[in-house]
């Protein structure tokens, strides 16, 4: 049964129950921003805020499992005071990286010099040394994936002989340039082609994707690239679904990641245009399943103590992994977070995710005092 307490997030994870079961924490937490919202008032004393948040993820350290992280979400205000903060409670050298969030289309221009168009969202782990690549999605089998890669450092690979196969006639080919106006390479050696693969081992120079220990373990697998053209621009092709590591870099300009304006196109789609529009910057849903399935599997749990309009919660049970919020305000409970997990349970979402099996778990509210099984 999956837990949702209404409470500080620093009594809820005081919790024995929740010590050592999280997968993946995820915390929006308030920014401090000085405004005061329609479900929240974000202005406290710094030092306040600070000493609220540390409290927190010292409790959310103690939920996590031993192979755990964390993502914090916030804008560039304070970031730099809550990574020190950060790098106390979890260590520095369990710091994984910050992902930056395109978190508009255009931007509002609210800042008298500089237009705000990111949020970033700092991550750790309990231990880095036994937490999984964050892995969203999978390379398909036969997929071509190019050797070269423009931008990276030139080197030089030697294929092996009978590693490729040619999409054109038999010939040989004479060492020389092959540069295109993105990409300078050269092939070092005259290449045979004959039967349509390479009778010889050659090299080529130029930026590559994949270095020679690399390429020597695909070239175990005959014909495990192929060169369509005599521009010699050779593929790897792919003989395994293989994970894509996420990039740090979340952008609806370069991978699709989906903006704030999404976000409340969802929230009015769920709860109605008024109280739609109650949260002002609530998190697009499918943000939230790019890293909750990059940082779990099914029947994980996935922490969420600012749960708010109850998103990270929504998303977990729709990618079928258990999951405990703490959301201090009962009304928010009430209106928001219970009838839109209530509405997966009994398939009326209006965001069905493609390709996942909702959990079935349904989830009983703590109040600190008194327990209701929903």
């Amino acid at each position: 049964m999956n837990l949702l307490f209404c409470d500080t997030a620093e009594r809820a994870l005081a919790d024995s129950q929740l010590h050592n079961i999280v997968k993946m924490a995820y915390l929006d937490p308030p920014y401090n921003t000085g405004r005061k919202f329609n479900q929240y008032s974000d202005s406290s004393p710094l030092k306040d805020w600070l000493a609220m948040l540390e409290r927190t993820l010292t409790g959310v350290r103690e939920t996590l499992m031993e192979d755990g992280s964390i993502f914090v979400h916030l804008d560039d205000r304070y970031i730099h005071r809550v990574r020190c903060i950060m790098d106390d409670v979890f260590g520095d050298r369990n710091y994984v990286g910050t992902m930056i969030w395109e978190k508009k289309n255009r931007g509002s221009f609210l800042h008298a010099h500089l237009a705000d168009v990111t949020d970033h969202i700092l991550i750790y782990a309990k231990d880095k040394s036994k937490m999984a690549p964050l892995v969203h999605s999978s390379t398909e089998v036969g997929k071509r994936i190019p050797i070269h890669n423009k931008g990276n450092k030139p080197s030089v690979l030697e294929f092996p002989a009978g590693s490729m196969t040619f999409n054109f006639s038999d010939r040989t080919i004479p060492a020389g340039e092959m540069n295109t106006p993105t990409i300078d390479s050269d092939l070092l050696d005259d290449l045979i082609v004959e039967n349509g693969t390479n009778k010889n081992a050659f090299r080529m120079s130029g930026p590559f994707r994949y270095g020679q220990d690399a390429v020597n373990k695909m070239a175990e697998t005959p014909g495990a690239f192929i060169c369509p053209r005599q521009m010699l621009r050779p593929s790897y092709v792919s003989q395994e679904s293989r994970g894509k590591v996420l990039t740090n870099l979340q952008s609806f300009r370069v991978n699709g990641s989906p903006t704030n304006e999404d976000a409340r196109a969802e929230s009015e789609a769920i709860f109605g245009a008024e109280m739609g529009a109650s949260f002002d910057t609530p998190k697009p849903e499918a943000l939230l399943e790019r890293l909750i399935a990059a940082a779990t599997e099914p029947g994980d749990t996935v922490l969420d103590c600012f749960a708010g309009s109850g998103t990270t919660l929504a998303v977990a049970q729709k990618l079928g992994r258990n999951w405990v919020g703490v959301e201090l305000n009962p009304d928010t409970i009430t209106s928001y977070i219970g009838p839109r997990i209530d509405g997966i349970l009994a398939g009326t979402d209006p965001l069905p995710m493609d390709g996942y099996t909702p959990s079935t778990n349904t989830y009983a509210i703590h109040t600190g005092v008194t327990e209701m099984a929903a």
